[in-house]
């Protein structure tokens, strides 16, 4: 049993807040090599277990037990899944409004044609359409 809880609380401790911020921070699977993302992941857990210990105990005044530092990490880390959940759907959200054939207002071709002033040349684009574009990748 305790050789359980010691790989539970290794676990715990130094990977899954960092994991979690890594996805908040790198939310698509090809933003971030797999040996990059556990490397960063044990370095952010580091450094977010410190702080949320620190929170817990000097901000809220809780006494810090195994149980409420475990529970102070495991609500850190469902917050941050749950900000990499909201920010993979509104990417698919914004994709699927600025993609179409040119006539809807969100299509980079739309903005492109109505925002182009006569002074501007053929191969010159203006910071929307570049806006744009970066959205649709």
């Amino acid at each position: 049993m305790a050789v359980i809880q010691a790989i539970l609380g290794f676990f715990l401790i130094l990977f899954i807040p960092g994991y979690a911020i890594t996805l908040v921070l790198y939310p698509g699977p090809d933003e971030l090599p797999t040996f990059r993302r556990m490397a960063f992941s044990v370095v952010f857990s580091m450094g977010a277990v410190i702080l949320i210990v620190l929170f817990i105990d000097e901000v809220l005044a809780v006494n810090t037990t195994p149980l409420n530092i475990a529970g102070a990490i495991l609500i850190f880390s469902l917050f941050a899944a749950v900000v990499w959940r909201a920010e993979l759907i509104l990417k698919k959200m914004i994709s699927k409004h600025t993609t179409g054939d040119g006539d809807r207002p969100g299509d980079s071709r739309f903005v492109r044609s109505r925002h182009r002033s006569p002074s501007d040349s053929g191969d010159r684009e203006d910071w929307e359409t570049r806006i744009w574009k970066g959205i649709k990748k």
